[in-house]
C-alpha cells in the first residue's frame, strides 16, 4: 500500500507500437490527472509512466491505445493519512523473520498490516488513535458513538449549530448523554471525537503480529489457509487441533490463539 508522496509506477504492454497511446489517473476526489507515458525503446509497444501520489484513497488508472485497439484499467490504493495501524513495518518484519533491508514486498506487507489491524479493532475497539467524525439521529437522551474507546469529544453540532459542552457528557465506552435530550431529527447530530488507546496493551500488539503471521504465511508458500487442514503447521501454540479452531472476520482467519490474546480487551456492550 502506497503513501501520499510515494511514486506509483505503471507498465503497459500493447504488443506492438500503436498509433496513439494515452493514460490517466482518476483520483479519490473524482478529479483526473493525465499521465505522460513513454515507450520503452527496447520493447516496442511497452509503455511506462509514473505518478506522485497526492491523495489518500482509491485511484483508478486507465490506459487506451488505437491502431491496434487496446485498453486496460487498474486500481491502486494510498493509505489514510493517519495510518491507522497497530504495529509498524519494522516490528512486523521482525516477527515474520524478514530481513530489515528486504524491501521487495513492503507495500504488500503494509496492506496486510492495515488489514490485520482492522480485524483486531473489530474485536477490541479502536486502537490506533485518530479523529472520527460521525452523525447520529437525535430524539433521545443518549447517543452511542460507533468507534470507542473515546479519548475526547472535540465538537458536537446539532443541525450545524455548536452544542455547549456543559450540557452533555461522554464516557470512554462511547456513550454521549445530553442532560435535556438530543433534539429530534434524522442524522442531525454531528460528533467529532478522538478515539483509540493512549497505550497499546502488549497482548493486543502480540495478537496483531500473530494474526499477521498466520495470514501472511500463504504468501511464503506455507499452508496456513483456513480450510486446508493446516498439515504440518501449528499456528505458534504447539497444539494443531486446538489452534485450527477460530473464525473469519473481515476476510481474515482468526484462530483461537489470537482471540484468546484479545479477550482481556474485548469490548463489551454499552449500557444505555
Amino acid at each position: 500500500m502506497l503513501d501520499v508522496g510515494d511514486t506509483a509506477s505503471f507498465t503497459w504492454d500493447v504488443g506492438s507500437t500503436p498509433d496513439t497511446f494515452s493514460a490517466r489517473v482518476r483520483l479519490p476526489d473524482g478529479t483526473q490527472t493525465t499521465l505522460t507515458p513513454t515507450e520503452d525503446p527496447d520493447r516496442p509497444g511497452r509503455y511506462v509512466a509514473e505518478y506522485v501520489v497526492a491523495q489518500h484513497g482509491r485511484h483508478l488508472v486507465s490506459a487506451a491505445a488505437t491502431g491496434p485497439a487496446w485498453a486496460d484499467v487498474d486500481v491502486f490504493n494510498a493509505a489514510p493519512p493517519d495510518w491507522p495501524a497497530i504495529v509498524g513495518l519494522a516490528e512486523a518484519k521482525k516477527h515474520l523473520e524478514i530481513e530489515a533491508n528486504d524491501h521487495d514486498r513492503d507495500d504488500e506487507l503494509r496492506g496486510f498490516i492495515l488489514s490485520a489491524s482492522m480485524v483486531v479493532e473489530d474485536v477490541v475497539g479502536v486502537v490506533a488513535r485518530r479523529t472520527v467524525t460521525e452523525t447520529a439521529s437525535g430524539g433521545g437522551r443518549n447517543i452511542v458513538l460507533e468507534k470507542p474507546p473515546v479519548l475526547e469529544v472535540v465538537d458536537v453540532r446539532v443541525d450545524g449549530a455548536v452544542v455547549d459542552p456543559s450540557v452533555y457528557r461522554w464516557s470512554p465506552s462511547g456513550l454521549l448523554t445530553h442532560q435535556g435530550g438530543w433534539p429530534a431529527g434524522l442524522r442531525n447530530v454531528e460528533v467529532t471525537y478522538l478515539a483509540g488507546k493512549l497505550v497499546v496493551p502488549p497482548n493486543v500488539v502480540n495478537a496483531t503480529l500473530e494474526l499477521l503471521r498466520i495470514n501472511w504465511r500463504p504468501q511464503e508458500g506455507g499452508n496456513y489457509a483456513p480450510f486446508d487442514g493446516g498439515a504440518g503447521d501449528d499456528f505458534g501454540n504447539g497444539d494443531l487441533e486446538a489452534s485450527l479452531q477460530g473464525n473469519l472476520r473481515l476476510g481474515f482467519f482468526v484462530p483461537n490463539t489470537v482471540i484468546q490474546r484479545l479477550q482481556p480487551d474485548q469490548r463489551g456492550p454499552v449500557i444505555l
